[in-house]
C-alpha cells in the first residue's frame, strides 16, 4: 500500500559502507518480483594504474555501464566525478522516469545534486509524479539532502533489512496501483 505523500528515503553513509552492493542488491530483488526499477547504481572498477579506482554507473532497467569519471593523474585533488557524463545521462533517465516506473533508484545525492545538476532533476520529477525514490546520500552532504527535500523524507541506515521494511510499505507495482 503506498502513502498519499510520495515516499522519498535516503540511505545514510560514510565511507566504509558499502551502499552500491545494497542498493544494487535492493534492485535486484526488487526486479525479480516484476517490480520496474528505474534508475543507477555505482561501480568502482580499477581499470588503470592511477591511484583513483573509474567511477560507473550501471543502469538498472538495461544493465548497460558508463563512465562518469575523469582521469585527473595522479596527486590530483579535484573531484574525478565528469558533470558532462552525469549530465548526459540524466535527459534519458528524466524520460523513463515519466513512463512512471515503480521505483526510483539513484546512487547519490552528491555534490552535482547539492549544485543543482547530476540527477537532482530526475528526483524531483518522481517526487512530482508520486514515484517513490531510494537514494544514497554519504554524511558529508546530509545537510544538503536535508534542504533539498524540506525534511520531506525518510533516513535509512545501510541495513537491507531496514531498506527492505520501507521498500515494503511505499513500493507497489504498477499493475497493482491500477487494478486497485
Amino acid at each position: 500500500m503506498t502513502n498519499t505523500i510520495p515516499a522519498i528515503a535516503a540511505v545514510r553513509f560514510s565511507g566504509g559502507d558499502p551502499i552500491d552492493a545494497l542498493l544494487a542488491d535492493a534492485a535486484a530483488r526488487l526486479q525479480s518480483q516484476n517490480i520496474v526499477v528505474e534508475g543507477f547504481v555505482q561501480l568502482e572498477r580499477d581499470l588503470s594504474e592511477n591511484c583513483c579506482a573509474a567511477m560507473h554507473l550501471e543502469d538498472i532497467r538495461n544493465g548497460a555501464v558508463w563512465l562518469i569519471s575523469q582521469e585527473l593523474g595522479q596527486g590530483s585533488s579535484g573531484c574525478r566525478l565528469d558533470p558532462h557524463a552525469l549530465a548526459d545521462l540524466c535527459g534519458p533517465l528524466l524520460e523513463r522516469v515519466r513512463e512512471k516506473p515503480d521505483l526510483l533508484i539513484l546512487n547519490r545525492f552528491g555534490k552535482g545534486e547539492m549544485l543543482g545538476g547530476g540527477f537532482r532533476a530526475a528526483i524531483e520529477e518522481a517526487f512530482m509524479l508520486g514515484i517513490p525514490v531510494l537514494v544514497a546520500v554519504r554524511d558529508e552532504y546530509a545537510q544538503a539532502w536535508q534542504d533539498f527535500t524540506e525534511g520531506c523524507h525518510t533516513e535509512l541506515q545501510p541495513d537491507p533489512a531496514r531498506i527492505d521494511a520501507w521498500l515494503a510499505t511505499h513500493v507497489v507495482r504498477k499493475d497493482a496501483r491500477n487494478a486497485a
